[in-house]
């Protein structure tokens, strides 16, 4: 019924979008592809070249895949992942109407390197991970330099005609000080997939691989040996990846016929794309031949590598694509094969049309049908028969959707025979932004006062949502261009496969091939994500979208957890934060609960769960909460599609460091080699903790709640079993008579225990520390209350912290713990820790037992919101000019909305560099117009008697 009930409201939704759009779609909803009711996202990011210590700004706009901002899911998971696939951190985005922001802090320790920010909505799951956004980002270590690479001393050398050896040196060193064990590196090409292990050898390690010649990269990555980590876990220590490039004159060359095969007796339209080692674009010019070398056509390619060439193959011949090489040398590249029979599918355009050719040697009278889809959605279906071997068609462009139509060509018998991907751009249906500065320049500190007017073809004003980044152009990563922007992504990235390089120039006005350049591009580039499958006709959804933040679960009897209660249950929930929240509901007929909860924006939200019948007495119950959805698997592409040159990488972080220094951040010379630091981070001092946090410091090791429930097995009946097992490098454990045996004292006159209950005690002790005082909720365990320990319920320990080597006096808390007995008639005891145990709500050896039907717990709430700092300089003081001010982001405006006139006014101060600052902006309307824009102003010295 649910299954039922969700498939039938999802069809509504999206039968009222999608079929408002598609007025000519009138069949069933088998002309609908399934990924069709998919999310698409997009993250603008405020730059992809960052240092630790900055703030990575971003706006998130969640749209359906007609472009309009979602109504659908209302939180956004976004991620940030390092090279080893770990989440480094995480943010819960509360969406309005398809649209938020949020910031990444990138933290001092972070390791400098590639990192991926990836974003997704839990409907999405539904399917699969071409619905998920990412972005690579470089990160860097300002004042940081490798006392020596990985990898160096590569050296290739070439060994017969087909053959290289690769050699080099490793330095495991550089990874991880004083790394001393064996290494294994991998190695990977498109045709490559190996392994070897490297032992040191005087201590130095050294590789030796032979490749075979013609593969033109090869990627290397070292990986070191496990490390063993405390409590008996194991952590893979960071890998490093180097791509050698075995030739850099390497172009691979390809050809794509139009719908897909070159059939014999017909002019065949033929794109090709040529790829050199880097894996962009290469401009290169050639011939087609023929086997014998005859020339049939000349060729050339755009600046990025693609074009597209019309001959008439000849079945009897083989074709190749000849180029000259920068070693003078001619290279053949083979064309498909030229097929006898056949059919063609051209696509052209004119103003108004999107014309349509088919074209057969095939001798039938049976019908055939060209299918036209968008993002999955059947728009056309039109039957036709040959005559002549030919039929054309028509087709209105104000009928088709902006961005990419797919065109297929069905026989017979349903089979598709010939595909085809045609881009409409009606740039007219773009918005209209335009804005202007109120001066034409600026010196340092000057306010900015930024006028922007948004319109429709028309000129009439829109209303729109829109962000403003204002940057130095020179601190923008050099490969912007490579990255999306909202109309490349919406209308290009969300719906083809691959890397598509320079996406801006297919949308520049002054790029006058821009549409010569787009149809080479879908000559040559695959469909990514709505490839129509005829037996895909399930609309039924298991996985629903997250509306709002909710807690689901069910209740079970405590003796059996497969029997629901048979009487009324009534659930309160508490949770934390300002203001706290209380909610309340009765369980179903069947045992199970959703709470619905209000906005909570905290990185932790904890909760409590109290059972209760219905005279509203507390009832024993095992509460049970529904896991959250795993998150995507992780794949973190390892080859740079686009590597930004040294010297590019250089001068952006020499910028970096200006700033850096101009903020105080750091006094260290350019040739300090920073060191690994260990700290307790995200420590909250609370009331419970503030006593022995200022008598003694911070812990030196944590373990809170989550990590105890997480490692607690069934058959254990309290914390110690926990600890004993789980945790035997933290805490060790001692048998003794009476507790104050575990300090050296014989006689416990405070304690005297039963043999027949309690034949010894066990006593908790630090691991590398002679003996320990235990505290619960900040006060002193009497010896006599030892016994209880071992049964502290962990459900209600929040964390439990350990104390090496405290400051100050601590013998004194003996006399506290055991009153009648002098510890100072012995010898001092040279190593004294203290174990702290906190309770939820500090209710100290109460925690021995759980209460009855509670449940505690932490959910992520959303992410906090932070307003991008803008400094104000309105009034001036001749002081105020001895601190620099070098922001990494002049300005960030992340949501902004114009008036009923299209009108919107942004003010803002520059700081103190000089030259060109570059303003970006991009807006989307509620039925999903898209709009980018971008100007730039100068900012000039400013006079000395300014």
């Amino acid at each position: 019924m649910k299954k039922f009930a969700m498939r039938y409201w999802v069809k509504v939704i999206f039968i009222l979008t999608f079929f408002n759009g598609y007025s000519q779609n009138t069949n069933s909803q088998k002309s609908i592809n399934r990924n069709a009711f998919s999310e698409k996202i997009y993250l603008q990011l405020s730059n992809t070249i960052f240092a630790t210590g900055e703030t990575i700004w971003f706006k998130a706009i969640v749209t359906n895949t007609l472009n309009v901002p979602s109504k659908l899911s209302g939180i956004l998971h976004v991620e940030l992942i390092d090279y080893d696939e770990n989440i480094v951190t995480t943010k819960k985005l509360k969406l309005e109407n398809g649209l938020a922001y949020s910031f990444f802090e990138l933290s001092d320790k972070l390791s400098p390197g590639r990192y991926l920010v990836r974003a997704y909505t839990t409907w999405n799951s539904n399917f699969g991970s071409d619905f998920v956004f990412k972005q690579y980002i470089d990160v860097f270590k300002l004042n940081f330099k490798r006392k020596q690479d990985v990898v160096s001393d590569l050296v290739l050398t070439e060994i017969g005609a087909n053959e290289l050896k690769i050699t080099a040196k490793i330095h495991p060193e550089t990874l991880k000080r004083d790394y001393k064990k064996d290494l294994r590196i991998y190695l990977a090409s498109e045709a490559l997939q190996d392994s070897i292990e490297v032992k040191p050898v005087n201590g130095q390690y050294a590789i030796e691989y032979v490749v075979p010649k013609d593969l033109f990269k090869i990627e290397l990555k070292v990986k070191l040996e496990d490390t063993k980590l405390k409590n008996r876990k194991r952590k893979v220590e960071s890998t490093y990846s180097k791509t050698i490039v075995l030739n850099n004159d390497f172009i691979d060359l390809q050809f794509f016929p139009e719908g897909g095969k070159m059939v014999d007796g017909f002019t065949n339209k033929v794109a090709y794309k040529s790829i050199n080692g880097e894996g962009l674009g290469a401009e290169v010019s050639g011939y087609i031949v023929d086997e014998i070398d005859s020339i049939v056509t000349s060729f050339s390619t755009n600046k990025i590598g693609m074009g597209f060439v019309f001959f008439m193959p000849d079945k009897n011949k083989t074709y190749y694509g000849k180029i000259m090489g920068a070693d003078k040398l001619a290279y053949k590249y083979p064309l498909p094969k030229v097929m006898e029979t056949g059919y063609l599918l051209r696509v052209g355009e004119t103003s108004e049309f999107m014309g349509l050719s088919i074209k057969s040697n095939i001798e039938t009278k049976d019908s055939l049908y060209v299918e036209v889809k968008s993002r999955g959605v059947l728009i056309q279906k039109h039957p036709f028969i040959l005559e002549h071997g030919k039929h054309e068609a028509l087709v209105k462009k104000t009928e088709l959707p902006n961005g990419i139509v797919g065109i297929t060509l069905f026989n017979s018998d349903n089979l598709p025979v010939c595909e085809r991907l045609f881009f409409n751009f009606d740039e007219s249906s773009l918005l209209n932004i335009t804005a202007s500065t109120d001066k034409e320049a600026y010196t340092k500190r000057d306010k900015t006062v930024l006028n922007l007017n948004i319109t429709n073809k028309d000129g009439k004003s829109v209303p729109a949502n829109f962000s403003t980044l204002v940057m130095d152009k020179d601190k923008l990563a050099a490969n912007r261009n490579y990255q999306p922007d909202i109309l490349s992504y919406f209308l290009l990235h969300s719906e083809l496969k691959g890397f598509i390089e320079t996406p801006s120039i297919y949308f520049d006005k002054k790029n006058i091939y821009r549409k010569r350049d787009l149809d080479a591009l879908m000559l040559t580039q695959g469909w990514r994500n709505y490839v129509f499958n005829n037996n895909d006709t399930n609309f039924s959804f298991d996985i629903k979208p997250e509306v709002a933040m909710q807690i689901s679960g069910n209740i079970r009897s405590v003796f059996n957890k497969n029997k629901a209660p048979k009487k009324r249950v009534d659930l309160t929930m508490l949770t934390s934060g300002k203001p706290p929240g209380i909610y309340t509901q009765t369980v179903d007929s069947i045992g199970n609960f959703v709470f619905n909860l209000r906005d909570h924006y905290t990185d932790e939200l904890e909760i409590l769960i109290q059972s209760a019948n219905k005279k509203g007495k507390a009832k024993d119950f095992d509460i049970n909460i529904d896991k959250p959805l795993p998150a995507p698997k992780i794949f973190f592409e390892r080859a740079e599609a686009v590597a930004l040159p040294d010297t590019v990488i250089s001068e952006i972080l020499k910028l970096k460091t200006e700033e850096k220094r101009a903020a105080g951040g750091f006094n260290l010379s350019d040739d300090t080699v920073e060191l690994d630091a260990v700290q307790l981070t995200g420590y909250n001092v609370t009331p419970e903790r503030e006593k022995l946090f200022k008598l003694h410091g911070a812990p030196d090791t944590v373990i809170e709640n989550e990590e105890l429930i997480q490692e607690e097995e069934q058959w254990m009946s309290g914390l110690y079993d926990l600890l004993r097992v789980k945790f035997p490098d933290d805490i060790y454990f001692e048998n003794v008579r009476y507790p104050s045996e575990a300090f050296g004292v014989k006689q416990d006159p405070s304690f005297t225990p039963v043999d027949t209950i309690v034949p010894s005690l066990e006593v908790p002790k630090i691991a590398e520390t002679n003996v320990a005082f235990v505290f619960i909720d900040g006060e002193i365990v009497e010896g006599i209350d030892y016994p209880l320990l071992p049964f502290l319920s962990v459900e209600n320990i929040k964390s439990v912290e350990i104390l090496r080597k405290p400051s100050g006096a601590v013998l004194h808390y003996f006399q506290e713990a055991f009153p009648r007995n002098d510890l100072f008639d012995r010898p001092a005891i040279p190593l004294v820790g203290i174990i702290s145990i906190y309770t939820y709500g500090g209710v100290g050896m109460s925690a021995l037992s759980s209460p009855k039907g509670i449940y505690k717990g932490k959910i992520l709430g959303f992410s906090t919101k932070r307003e991008f700092y803008v400094p104000k300089y309105d009034v001036l003081k001749p002081e105020d000019w001895d601190i620099p001010d070098l922001r990494p982001v002049i300005h960030w405006e992340p949501s902004m909305t114009s008036n009923k006139k299209g009108e919107a006014q942004l003010e803002f101060y520059n700081d103190d560099s000089t030259g060109d600052k570059l303003i970006l902006i991009e807006a989307i309307t509620q039925n999903g117009k898209l709009g980018y824009f971008e100007t730039s102003y100068t900012v000039e010295k400013r006079l000395e008697n300014n």
